[in-house]
């Protein structure tokens, strides 16, 4: 696994960019605690997006699911990193957001895929 930091002057444009290639993708949203348990948040919806409240804020939502049964917005406070998650042949996995409590939200799509061989998707 490697991971691309994305630095925080860049946050609300790469997850603009990144919500945009991947709305509609199948993902899971895990939470893992400072105290290493991990709670499953999200479970096989698809990404509507990921956003920031403003540039520089700590603030992150993620919003999943498209039917009012099935509808999550997480939001992360005080978040210190966020990085995208790659395979080895450059396909995103997912994200992975830190909070200032040691806390992590991990983003990961079911199948993950270089958006260019997803077909009908626009090339970056």
């Amino acid at each position: 696994m490697s991971t691309r930091d994305i630095p925080k002057d860049r946050w609300c444009d790469e997850l603009d960019t990144f919500s945009r290639q991947h709305e509609g993708w199948i993902v899971r949203v895990d939470v893992s605690g400072a105290d290493g348990t991990t709670h499953t948040q999200a479970r096989d919806l698809p990404l509507i997006g990921v956003s920031c409240d403003a540039p520089q804020s700590d603030r992150i939502a993620i919003m999943a699911g498209n039917r009012v049964d099935d509808h999550l917005t997480h939001e992360i406070t005080s978040t210190v990193s966020i990085a995208i998650d790659e395979t080895d042949a450059g396909a995103e996995r997912g994200l992975l957001i830190r909070s200032a409590d040691g806390s992590e939200t991990r983003v990961e799509f079911r199948s993950p895929m270089r958006t260019d061989e997803v077909d009908g998707m626009p090339h970056p």
